[in-house]
C-alpha cells in the first residue's frame, strides 16, 4: 500500500496523535543528545528509558491521547503506533549496540512486536481497541 494513501486515509485524530507523539520523541531525542553532550549520565539514561518504553508501547502510547474517542478510532491508533514502532526499534537497537551491526539489534524490533501482540491481546479482551 502507498504510504500517501495511508496517512491520508488515517482520521484526523489519529494524525494529530500521531504528530503530538512525533514531537514528544523528536524532543526527548534532542533532550538525550544534549544530556550526553553535556556529560549528564544520570539525565541521559532516563531520558534513554523513557525513549526505549515509548517505542515498545507507542501503539499503547497513542492511546492516551484518545481516551475519549470511539473503539474503531483507538483501534486504528493502536495499529498505526504499532506500525511505526517497528522502524523506531530498529534505530533504539541501532543505537544499543554502539551504532554497529549487532545481531542483538534484531531483538528490538522482536520485543516491539510481541510488546504490541500482547498489549493488542489484552485491550482487545477488555473491549479497549
Amino acid at each position: 500500500m502507498n504510504f500517501d494513501l495511508v496517512v491520508w486515509t488515517m482520521q484526523a485524530e489519529v494524525r494529530r496523535t500521531v504528530l503530538f507523539s512525533a514531537g514528544i520523541y523528536a524532543t526527548l531525542f534532542i533532550a538525550h543528545i544534549i544530556a550526553a553532550a553535556n556529560d549528564a549520565d544520570v539525565l541521559f539514561r532516563i531520558i534513554a528509558t523513557i525513549i526505549t518504553i515509548h517505542t515498545f508501547f507507542l501503539g499503547g502510547t497513542f492511546l492516551f491521547f484518545l481516551v475519549q474517542s470511539n473503539q474503531s478510532l483507538r483501534r486504528e491508533a493502536f495499529q498505526v503506533g504499532a506500525f511505526i514502532s517497528f522502524p523506531l526499534s530498529v534505530g533504539l537497537g541501532w543505537a544499543y549496540a554502539g551504532m554497529q551491526w549487532n545481531p542483538m539489534i534484531l531483538i528490538f524490533p522482536i520485543i516491539s512486536i510481541v510488546t504490541h501482540f500482547l498489549l493488542r491481546y489484552g485491550l482487545q479482551s477488555k473491549s479497549v481497541i
